[in-house]
Parts: structure tokens; sequence; C-alpha cells
């Protein structure tokens, strides 16, 4: 199968990421010897099941090395743009492609035994969208001070993984709600709200776990959904905000 890395996006002035990355792409970051994107498609390219890389957001790259050639995208404007047009590559490449890997550049802990074990959780790919997360739990047993954003369903709090799977079509099919639930990703109240006023209640009185999430994913796209517990903090442990640029950069040097 094919891999997205989605790279795209820049900080502004009165952002706090902005004093690391200079007006320059977050995925260029440095990790130890390598950037946060050349760590990342390292560990993609190693998976045993990944064919093509193509990273969006960048165009070229931009002096960094990788295993195997990586193919390039612009910047397309959003979250959603950078996915479609990775979406359509794959597609150009293979018409008849049924399921793609994606992945955010600012993940760099990640390794190939990671990606390798979240595909095998996907199998048999009989969805439309694989939904990741990471329990506070598992986050927060092997990233204490992270400060990581969690969301408070039924029975359990997630932060979102930065890796997933998904039916090209399902995208194809849904481009303007996935526009709306980009726009409101950092706000579960907010995705709720686009995606329905039940669903909202759901969420206000934690009636809405990963199991009704299934549910109403299959109600509101037309396509089943399928939620994956992540067994690795480190898939939704991303570089949101400097101190986590720094807690990762310790990370890599103890690991070193």
């Amino acid at each position: 199968m094919d891999c997205i890395v989605i790279a795209g996006g820049l900080a502004t002035p009165e952002e706090p990421m902005y004093a690391l990355t200079q007006g320059k792409p977050k995925a260029l970051l440095t990790m130890g010897d390598r950037t946060m994107l050349e760590r990342v498609v390292d560990a993609v390219q190693g998976s045993q099941y990944v064919d093509e890389v193509v990273v969006v957001g960048l165009g070229s790259d931009m002096g960094m090395t990788f295993q195997r050639p990586v193919h390039h995208l612009t910047d397309h404007g959003s979250l959603v743009g950078n996915i479609v047009a990775g979406v359509n590559w794959v597609r150009e490449r293979d018409p008849n492609v049924k399921i793609v890997l994606g992945a955010s550049a600012d993940v760099p802990l990640i390794t190939s035994q990671m990606v390798d074990t979240l595909i095998d959780m996907c199998r048999p790919f009989d969805a439309g969208i694989y939904y990741t997360y990471a329990s506070r739990e598992t986050m927060e047993k092997r990233f204490p001070h992270s400060n990581r954003t969690f969301v408070k369903l039924k029975g359990i709090e997630i932060a979102g993984g930065d890796l997933g799977m998904l039916d090209p079509a399902i995208l194809t099919n849904n481009e303007e709600l996935f526009t709306a639930l980009s726009n409101a990703r950092k706000h579960a109240w907010k995705i709720a709200r686009v995606v329905g006023v039940g669903l909202l209640l759901k969420f206000l009185f934690r009636r809405l776990g990963p199991k009704e999430i299934e549910a109403e994913g299959l109600r509101v796209l037309g396509m089943p959904l399928k939620t994956i517990n992540l067994p690795y903090a480190e898939m939704a442990m991303d570089a949101d905000k400097p101190h986590q640029v720094e807690m990762l950069r310790a990370e890599l040097e103890q690991l070193s």
C-alpha cells in the first residue's frame, strides 16, 4: 500500500511554535541528526507493507535524505486539501486502490514495527476509515508530562492518533464534511455539532464512546468507520507545542 505523509502548514509569528520554526515548515525541525519528517518517513519506508510514499506540503526534498525516493506535492492550503491531493496522487498511480495509510510529519518517535502493528490491526480493510486514538492511560504512562489534549468520552479519555487508514472513496464522497471536521478537529464539541444535534447531545452527556462513534460514523459517512485503540503512545505524541518538541528531542537523545 502507499502512504501519504502530511507536512504542510506554517506557524505564524503570533503562535508559540514560530519561535522554533522561524517561518519554516514544522516538519523540518531537527530531532537529533534527522528532521522530524525524515524520521517519520524512515519508519514508514521500513514497514513491510508500505510501497510508495508521497509527502504533501513541501514540494521537494529540501536537502533531506530518505531510504528510498519520496514523491512530493506542494501545500494545498489546508489539512483536508493536502489529504485530498495525496489521495488523488495515489489514485492516479492505482485507480482501483482501496486502502491508503496516512501519517502526520510530527511524530518522530514512531517505528516501522509500530506502523506494521497498526496496519495489521486494521485488517481485513473492510471499513471506509480507521480513526486511531490513544487513551489517557497509555499516553501518560509513556509521556507523563506531555500536556497532550484529551477528549472525554463515555468511559475513556482519548488523544487522537497521528496515523490512520482510509478508503479513498470515503474522502471523495464526503470532502465537504471532512473540511468542516478538520476546521473543528481540536474541539470535540465542534465536531459533534458538525455531524448533528443528536451526536452533540450524546457527547455532552458522555454517552459517546468508541463503539457509538463507529455507529454514528456509518450513519454520517455512509461507509463503516472503525476505531483503533493504539497500543503505542508514540503514534499520538506529536510536536504541536514548543515544550513537546523539547520533550521529543530529549526522548530521542535518551534512546540513542
